[in-house]
């Protein structure tokens, strides 16, 4: 059913409607604001809060390269994963753990029925991105997070102990992240560093061996002696002044080239000898027996040439032994050297791996040091603030009188619509 224009509540109305009900409006807010006042000074537990500032640098990571340190920026993680890592339940059961060990943990936080305590601990845990969106940074350089860590509890030396734990821990945790994968690498390379140091000294022991069982150095000047001529040494361009071996460089005639004029010169008097045997010889048979002196000078002859055979016989056999033993040394020598070559080889390959693998681990420990060090530190600890950042009085006190008033004037309406109509109002 439509209502009339008459039937309509003016503002004068609803002024009288509230005067006559003004029990309600007023009773209501009333008692709300005394119950607010109650549950602020006496009910509602004090709490105070304490802040932590942590800062995470970028890694700094060094690059030689040309024989020059480049120092290079790389940012390691963002403010959401460092409040991922904030809130983790390692994070927050280390803090939780170390409270408890000290006997400061509040009874809000305590374990109580079926709700563990640090679920209601981390909710008063707050984390804040504080990095400067204008902060200027050099080229090529990464800006480092910056992270307010707000805790709230009971009493301000619990509020700034548990902030300063619960920075300690993050830390702990940032720290460990680019640190483990560096202790992971540094595990493997270590176990590649003990064969590698193994092999090195094996490959010493056999090189140390060779040069105190080879006889490479007087089969060189053995064969020098014979020949002559100086052996070209078959030896690593990068071989120790050890390993090489040192001969004469003076010009010498070797025992094969002075048997071999001696031989020569024995030819040369046995051709003269023989040339001298058929003159007499002619002479002989010309003069018949009148001459008997050339018969004594032909059987001289003839007796030179015999004795000079010999000699040569004696001279061909002992050329034949020397050029025997110099085959038997450029043998020698030649497997001696090949020997020599393949243990340098592998000494040289053994070493460079060990001092690669070495210089690999040292640039991981300094690394790992660098990354330990100066990552994430704590810039600001947190310290007790005694004023208080709950209960706030004035706003529950506001909010509590704002509520009954409201209350109290649907209840003001809702008694006018109760009350019975005037007896005017009925006989009219």
């Amino acid at each position: 059913m439509m209502e009339t224009p008459g039937e309509e509540l003016s503002l004068r109305d609803i002024v009288d409607t509230l005067k006559r009900q003004r029990v309600w409006v007023v009773s209501l807010p009333l008692v709300f604001g005394v119950l607010a006042l109650i549950y602020g000074f006496f009910i509602a537990e004090p709490r105070y809060a304490s802040t932590a500032t942590v800062n995470v640098a970028p890694v700094q990571v060094q690059a030689q390269l040309e024989g020059r340190i480049q120092v290079q920026g790389q940012s390691l993680l963002s403010f959401q994963a460092l409040r991922a890592i904030a809130y983790s339940e390692e994070v927050t059961r280390e803090v939780w753990e170390a409270l408890r060990r000290e006997g400061k943990l509040p009874t809000a936080w305590q374990d109580q029925g079926g709700t563990p305590g640090l679920e209601r601990m981390v909710k008063d845990f707050k984390i804040k991105d504080e990095t400067s969106r204008q902060q200027v940074v050099p080229q090529g350089q990464v800006p480092p997070v910056v992270a307010s860590l707000t805790v709230q509890a009971p009493t301000p030396e619990v509020a700034a102990r548990a902030a300063n734990l619960w920075a300690e821990a993050v830390v702990r945790r940032v720290r460990d992240v680019p640190a483990a994968s560096l202790r992971a690498s540094f595990q493997a390379l270590e176990e590649q560093v003990a064969p590698a140091e193994r092999a090195y000294r094996e490959a010493q022991a056999r090189w140390e061996a060779f040069q105190r069982t080879s006889t490479l150095a007087q089969d060189v000047a053995e064969l020098e002696a014979l020949t002559g001529e100086r052996p070209t040494l078959m030896t690593g361009e990068k071989a120790t002044l050890a390993n090489q071996i040192v001969v004469s460089v003076e010009p010498r005639l070797g025992e094969r080239v002075l048997l071999t004029r001696e031989l020569a010169g024995l030819e040369r008097d046995l051709a003269a000898v023989r040339s001298r045997i058929r003159f007499l010889e002619q002479e002989v048979r010309r003069s018949g027996k009148e001459f008997p002196e050339l018969r004594r000078d032909l059987i001289g002859a003839k007796a030179e040439e015999a004795e000079l055979l010999a000699r040569k016989a004696a001279l061909e056999a002992r050329i034949a032994q020397v050029e025997a033993r110099i085959n038997l040394l450029k043998d020698r020598v030649a497997k001696a050297q090949v020997e020599q070559d393949r243990i340098n080889q592998a000494l040289e390959l053994a070493k460079n791996a060990y001092l690669a693998l070495s210089q690999k681990r040292t640039d991981l420990q300094i690394e790992l040091a660098s990354s330990e060090g100066s990552l994430a530190q704590v810039i600001a600890p947190a310290y007790p603030v005694y004023e208080k950042v709950a209960p706030k009085r004035a706003l529950i006190l506001a909010l509590a009188v704002f509520l009954g008033l409201m209350l109290g004037v649907m209840a003001a309406f809702v008694a006018e619509a109760l009350r019975p109509p005037r007896p005017e109002a009925a006989a009219g």
